[in-house]
């Protein structure tokens, strides 16, 4: 009996290791993505933060250079995949990306599933419609709303508009704008980030942001996993970045709100 005992307790022991071997590797990301060699960014085609330029064929933006000089002060190659957007939390969890930077709204309810950076910048959103448009305010609600779903934009136009009638594309904000390029929808509901960047220019020449349309006031975070120690090194870097004058640089550059009060 007493040889019974003791293996059961060896048991024990070894699995009680074992999960805490695994929960310490699972929040030491710094080593995961130095031993990797590689930072795994998950993004969504998102001018002017994450977006590929067309003559070199290269991820670039606000968000996109950034990350790629994060991953250089870790001593690493930035990889920025493409994501659900829908499906980001699972994907930062089951750790098939590292960070979501991809101007992400860092709301009280995706705080409870991951972390965020310090706020990097501001941002709000706005209804992009087609420039022979008659919609109003007023009408929005009962228009045909084109949404990124899990998006800031899908929130307000389910509550601060109350839309019932909802367009809610996978692939991005840009899914959202086709939408109403196409006909089949009213009105997008996007960062207005986004729509300063390419409402009214080349293909979204037909659409015009909506006159005095706005909605709630965001800001901009990276995300991580829940207690992650690229945390401590990814707040130093975006602080260190705004006091050289890098992000402020990049802010004029792809004409994005940076949030001054979190960077100092």
């Amino acid at each position: 009996m007493k040889k019974i005992i003791s293996l059961l307790m060896a048991i024990l022991m070894i699995a009680t290791l074992s999960l805490t071997l695994t929960s310490c590797s699972y929040k030491d990301d710094v080593r995961s993505v130095k031993e990797a060699g590689k930072l795994v960014v998950g993004v969504t085609i998102y001018k002017p933060m994450d977006y590929i330029d067309d003559e070199t064929g290269e991820w670039t933006g606000f968000d996109a250079e950034l990350a790629k000089m994060f991953a250089k002060e870790l001593g690493v190659n930035c990889q920025l995949v493409i994501i659900d957007w829908n499906n980001k939390v699972a994907e930062l969890n089951s750790k098939q990306i590292d960070l979501i930077w991809n101007g992400m709204t860092a709301d009280e309810k995706l705080g409870k599933q991951i972390d965020f950076s310090v706020s990097y910048a501001k941002n709000a959103q706005v209804a992009v419609v087609k420039k022979n448009s008659t919609l109003t305010k007023d009408g929005i609600k009962n228009a045909t709303v084109a949404v990124e779903n899990g998006s800031a934009g899908e929130t307000v136009a389910r509550t601060d508009i109350g839309a019932t009638k909802l367009v809610e594309r996978s692939d991005g904000q840009v899914g959202a704008l086709s939408e109403v390029l196409a006909g089949t929808a009213d009105v997008a509901i996007i960062d207005i980030t986004m729509a300063q960047s390419v409402v009214g220019k080349e293909d979204y020449s037909d659409l015009m942001i909506l006159e005095g349309v706005s909605y709630g006031d965001e800001i901009f975070a990276v995300g991580l996993r829940k207690d992650s120690n690229l945390k401590a090194k990814l707040d130093a870097f975006l602080k260190a970045k705004y006091a050289d004058g890098t992000i402020t640089d990049l802010a004029a550059k792809y004409e994005v709100g940076i949030n001054e009060d979190a960077l100092k």
